[in-house]
């Protein structure tokens, strides 16, 4: 006599008690980028609600310099280090920005990241809401 069904029974058994696998759930590349674009959207909410002395419009090289692909990690550093110095560790715009960053290409580039005036929220906003709208754009041309 076997006891090969036995065995069988017993792994069944054993696997009906195993924990269950707990953590980040797993995100197939059109949830990954659903996720991405909510991070966005919720990045331009909080945006929206910060209150600025004043907004100036970007010149022509500022919006090159965001929307450049090799720029984005130096720019979403600059981003990220003015966002925790002005808003706090625990702000949503902190937490999402750092959501964000290992989405990013590592390249490097020899130009300079975007720079934000020092504890100018209305700069900030601005050139934060034009980058996200590049990476919103590059996120999109991906899907189809």
């Amino acid at each position: 006599m076997s006891s090969l069904p036995i065995l069988h029974r017993l792994l069944f058994l054993l696997a009906l008690q195993a924990p269950q696998a707990q953590g980040a759930t797993v995100k197939t590349p059109g949830t990954q980028q659903c996720y991405e674009l909510n991070l966005i959207r919720e990045i331009t909410n909080e945006l929206d609600k910060l209150t600025v002395a004043s907004e100036d419009s970007l010149n022509s090289n500022e919006k090159r310099r965001l929307m450049k692909t090799s720029l984005r990690r130096p720019n979403l550093e600059e981003f990220l280090t003015f966002a925790t110095n002005s808003l706090g560790e625990d702000s949503k715009i902190t937490k999402n920005l750092k959501e964000i960053q290992p989405i990013l290409p590592t390249a490097m580039s020899t130009e300079e990241p975007i720079l934000t005036e020092k504890d100018n929220l209305g700069d900030f906003r601005v050139k934060l809401k034009e980058y996200l709208s590049a990476i919103r754009d590059s996120l999109k041309c991906k899907k189809t």
